[in-house]
């Protein structure tokens, strides 16, 4: 092989074989890396910064039936049946009640690992589930099927209807606790807010959640916060705060919170760039690293198919690495994941050039009203693929036998409007690594 030219200088590409590429860093390539790892699957990870950054760390399923009369379920498992009846092509139609529950644990007992640790939802009987919720900085309950630690106290305090008071941080924007309990209030009457100054930032104008949650490592910093909150606890049953309690350390800080302040405190998801995403990502990467499989920081424009599986280079720093790998996942996501994008008035998928369903002009994509309860259809462009979740070709015949797609980037669901996304990256991620792991044998990367 000719050396591969990079920078000033020239070099001989390193060799890497695997059973597994899982191109995108988001939460479908996040989960179809641990079911890989979970199979034996040899694997690498390719995409740059994901969308991670922008989640709230819950974990949602299914809650709304979107339509000129959306309809809210608090059971998601009775919603997923109601959609997919009304939606037969939706991705969840491809999976089942149980293959969901298990991908679910699959994922949260991997996560609890790296130390993310979920509490699921209220089971009524052995057949009803029903959804938690959370608040959210615009003063809403949102509805979920899985949360953080963090957030439990919150979710069990908004079940029990108990006193809560919304502490926010003085200069910290898109969080205001008292706009917060008063939308909240004719839900949640106990609720109320309060605002303190934060140590040392007590002048600021502009703070950012990150740079709290970096603050909050320092202990004395720690204690001064704690002294601040304290009034405000003995008044009322649970404390609410933004997502600013630690960037590595945060179990450890909240339960040394609740311990000073004698009641329980949960945390709210700020607006984009989120800790709790931030969070969940980190902690996510070190585990691999730590298990030593492949990651890598970059985005990839090429990839060759052939009979064999997959063919596509990587650079990390100075060092080319050729990557061959028996299958594929792609798990790009949508716009903001450049999984697709806009070509000649058309919804183009980025990397192999598949087929994607979407309206058949660009004026069709939006609807006049912004708002409209039903979407927009270009909300379910995306790629179609078979039971197993392997992208069709412009024939309807699979693409390539051993190429799979995860996560947003399917078409016909609207997961942002559904409260669905978390749920169709990891079922069908689940599902489609079920597929590769019977049909590939179980080995090691090798690295030549």
């Amino acid at each position: 092989m000719r050396p591969v030219q990079y920078g000033s200088g020239s070099v001989n590409p390193t060799h890497l074989h695997t059973g597994l590429a899982v191109v995108g860093s988001g939460m479908a390539g996040m989960a179809a890396a641990i079911f890989a790892y979970n199979r034996g699957i040899s694997f690498v990870q390719v995409g740059q910064a994901s969308e991670l950054s922008f989640s709230s760390g819950c974990l949602d399923l299914f809650s709304i039936l979107p339509g000129r009369f959306p309809k809210v379920f608090a059971d998601p498992f009775v919603g997923i049946d109601a959609l997919t009846k009304k939606m037969p092509h939706h991705p969840y139609s491809r999976v089942t009640r149980s293959l969901i529950r298990e991908a679910f644990a699959d994922f949260t007992d991997f996560m609890e690992s790296a130390g993310i640790y979920y509490y699921g939802p209220k089971q009524k009987d052995q057949n009803t589930w029903e959804n938690q919720h959370i608040i959210t900085p615009a003063g809403t309950l949102k509805p979920t099927w899985q949360v953080p630690a963090t957030m439990h106290a919150g979710s069990l305090a908004i079940a029990r209807n108990q006193r809560i008071c919304i502490v926010d941080i003085k200069g910290l924007k898109g969080f205001g606790a008292r706009q917060m309990a008063q939308t909240l209030q004719p839900q949640l009457p106990c609720v109320t807010g309060a605002t303190i100054a934060f140590p040392g930032r007590e002048t600021v104008k502009d703070l950012m959640c990150e740079r709290l949650a970096w603050d909050l490592e320092n202990p004395k910093i720690l204690a001064q916060f704690i002294s601040l909150l304290k009034p405000h606890a003995d008044r009322v049953d649970v404390l609410g705060l933004p997502a600013i309690l630690g960037m590595y350390r945060f179990e450890k800080l909240h339960r040394t919170l609740e311990l000073a302040l004698k009641k329980p405190v949960f945390e709210i998801p700020t607006l984009s760039p989120s800790v709790t995403g931030m969070r969940m990502k980190e902690a996510f990467l070190k585990k691999i690293t730590d298990l030593g499989a492949h990651h890598f920081p970059v985005a990839v424009s090429d990839i060759v198919p052939d009979k064999d599986g997959f063919r596509f280079f990587v650079t990390q720093g100075l060092q080319t690495i050729e990557i061959r790998a028996e299958n594929l996942v792609l798990a790009t996501g949508r716009f903001m994941g450049r999984g697709l994008g806009v070509r000649e008035e058309q919804v183009k998928e980025m990397l192999f050039d598949l087929p994607v369903t979407q309206p058949e002009t660009r004026a069709g994509w939006l609807c006049p009203d912004f708002f409209d309860p039903a979407g927009h259809p270009v909300n379910q462009a995306g790629i179609e693929t078979d039971d197993w979740f392997r992208p069709l070709g412009s024939t309807g015949s699979v693409f390539h036998p051993r190429l799979y797609a995860a996560g947003s980037i399917l078409a016909h669901q609207d997961w942002k409007r559904e409260k669905s996304g978390a749920g169709i990256a990891i079922a069908s991620a689940f599902k489609a690594v079920s597929h590769i792991a019977g049909n590939t044998p179980v080995r090691r990367s090798e690295m030549r």
